[in-house]
């Protein structure tokens, strides 16, 4: 071999294996998702949530902390784990904030301890739409609560609100990206649920639903509510999976019908297990235990006494 075919040998070797190396490098940065932003952290010890604190999108869900194995859902792959909002059907207002960076809602994120509060107005379309969105876990249970506010300080809007996933937790246990994906309905003492569903092949599972009976849910497919093009067909077509095994999301949406000055709300939960029963058990019990808070429990006692107090003496008053 001359001099000069030796030198193109060992250049084209050198081409070949930095991208050899380049397509591994890239594999580890898909396998590990993007690094995180600066987050606020919920945590039982099991179930650890942190919140991106630049735009109020979930940055990690880590589940079973307290084994070598922790999976997270979310980030994995391509990191999914955003929301967002839109003005009725017009895709020109689609605005998203993802667990990636995109900021295309403007918002303020602040931390009380064991919760995590996103607010901002949304203006898409002539809207003028305030909201708080506010994460917590639910004492006891693996399960995380996303409660949003809304208030409508413009014209009637409709609008439409969304969550959009794809979960990846079998990534962590060597099992891929593929999830079996299902819609069902949920019963549970403070109502019926319909959740989406979504379990890896060794049984890791996410539940995500409300009690809501406007809510909408889809598992198995998109990918992903990238645009108003998406959500348009997630609210108007929603996909059951029915137990299909592949890489494709999981998604949660309301639209709010508010007139000028009305008020509304969306509350639906995560809930985390090891097995799809015990990820539903813990949907369902965590769901039965969603009382109003004490304060207000305290003040429907106080009417129910305030007016058995008034029947009585109307009772007293005939007999007299």
């Amino acid at each position: 071999m001359t001099k000069s075919s030796m030198a193109i040998a060992i250049a084209g070797s050198i081409v070949q294996n930095s991208a050899v190396l380049l397509g591994a490098t890239s594999m580890i940065f898909l396998s590990l998702g993007t690094a995180s932003a600066q987050a606020v952290t919920l945590s039982n010890g099991s179930l650890e949530v942190t919140i991106r604190e630049d735009n109020g999108a979930i940055d990690t869900v880590l589940f079973d902390q307290m084994t070598f194995f922790a999976s997270d859902f979310f980030n994995p792959g391509a990191p999914i784990s955003d929301f967002g909002f839109q003005n009725g059907t017009n895709t020109s207002t689609f605005v998203r904030n993802t667990t990636t960076g995109v900021t295309q809602q403007p918002l303020s994120v602040s931390s009380s301890g064991d919760s995590v509060s996103v607010t901002g107005t949304y203006t898409g379309g002539g809207a003028n739409v305030d909201f708080t969105r506010t994460y917590s876990l639910v004492p006891d249970f693996n399960v995380l609560s996303i409660s949003t506010e809304f208030v409508n300080n413009g014209s009637d809007v409709a609008l439409r609100y969304f969550d959009t996933f794809d979960p990846d937790q079998g990534i962590d246990q060597g099992n891929g990206f593929g999830t079996f994906n299902d819609v069902l309905s949920l019963s549970t003492d403070a109502g019926l649920a319909t959740v989406g569903q979504a379990t890896e092949q060794d049984g890791l599972t996410v539940v995500l639903g409300s009690l809501d009976p406007d809510v909408t849910v889809a598992s198995g497919n998109p990918f992903a509510i990238f645009n108003g093009f998406d959500l348009n067909n997630f609210f108007n077509d929603p996909f059951d999976g029915n137990g299909d095994f592949v890489d494709l999301g999981t998604h949660i949406g309301i639209e709010l019908l508010l007139a000028a000055g009305e008020s509304g709300s969306f509350k639906y939960h995560h809930a985390y297990g090891q097995s799809i029963t015990e990820a539903q058990e813990q949907f369902i019990l965590a769901k039965s235990i969603d009382v109003p808070e004490p304060a207000s429990v305290f003040g429907l006692l106080a009417v129910s006494a305030i007016g058995a107090g008034s029947a009585l003496k109307r009772k007293q008053a005939m007999k007299a």
